[in-house]
């Protein structure tokens, strides 16, 4: 950790997590879970979908920001979005460049500033085509530790691409990517996000910024917690009630969802599955870690 970071100081005057964070900067703002949802500029109705479904009426220690880059936008778009913000106070507008390179970055500067002018207990990072069960996931979160917590669907096995727009020509650490949780929807303790927030500069960027993620972390003593109840992966793999965050969902399927757990308490009005889930074997190593082999995994 940086030595002008004033935590350092504290981690070795007092060894104590609470000694840790009594020296952090005063902050604009307290909740228990903050909610980052990367969002474009344009996709306005992407955002007004999740305002009138999960992300409307959220409990007062939940604290939800759709993520922009404003950087290269020009002045029309940019007084777009002041007006949006006035009316919805819901934005997160940061100086950096919008691009589909820029993710990474993206999620660097959320972290940075998430770190230094919120006082949270835990991160949900989501993407505009997620659906979260707010009230389930604070339940599970109510029961936790909030320290040193890596908690999503986690992926070892995946090769490093070679080609495409995933192409990892810096990803020099070997042939697997190191075991990541996938970013349509995973959360972070308030510690973990200090560290990537404190070390930003020395952490090198991939394309990919879920693999990023894993790769900073890739070396900390954490607790990586594997949860087949969030359906993140790079298309739905059905639908199960006991799902906590869905991902790559539309925008009718997002309001389906919101007017069957109003009408009926749960998500789906049928459940199925399309594709089997699995359950994160962490005694194998990551090329055997994730074998598809049970239907009865959510």
């Amino acid at each position: 950790m940086p030595c002008e970071d004033q935590t350092y100081g504290a981690m070795h005057k007092d060894q104590s997590d609470q000694g840790y964070w009594n020296l952090s900067p005063r902050k604009s703002f307290s909740c228990f879970l903050f909610i980052s949802v990367l969002s474009s500029p344009r996709n306005t109705h992407e955002r007004d979908v999740i305002r009138e479904t999960w992300g409307k009426d959220l409990p007062k220690d939940i604290v939800l920001r759709f993520v922009v880059g404003i950087g290269n936008l020009n002045r029309e778009e940019k007084d777009s979005l002041s007006r949006e913000h006035m009316l919805h106070k819901d934005l997160l507008l940061l100086n950096f460049n919008e691009s589909f390179n820029a993710l990474t970055l993206k999620v660097k500067e959320t972290f940075k500033w998430v770190d230094n002018n919120v006082d949270f207990k835990f991160l949900l990072k989501v993407d505009e085509d997620s659906f979260v069960r707010t009230d389930a996931l604070m339940r599970e979160l109510k029961l936790k530790t909030g320290r040193r917590l890596y908690w999503g669907f986690f992926d070892g096995r995946a090769l490093a691409k070679q080609k495409g727009k995933w192409e990892e020509k810096d990803w020099i650490l070997c042939d697997r990517y190191l075991p990541y949780a996938l970013g349509g929807g995973y959360v972070l303790s308030c510690d973990l996000v200090h560290y990537v927030s404190s070390n930003s500069k020395l952490l090198k960027a991939f394309k990919n910024e879920d693999v990023s993620l894993g790769a900073w972390l890739g070396p900390l003593d954490i607790n990586r917690v594997h949860d087949p109840r969030f359906d993140t992966e790079y298309k739905s793999r059905g639908c199960k009630n006991s799902y906590l965050v869905t991902h790559k969902i539309s925008s009718m399927l997002m309001r389906e969802y919101n007017n069957n757990l109003q009408k009926l308490g749960h998500l789906c009005s049928r459940e199925f599955q399309v594709r089997k889930s699995y359950i994160y074997n962490w005694s194998n190593p990551p090329s055997k870690c994730c074998e598809r082999v049970d239907s009865s995994v959510p």
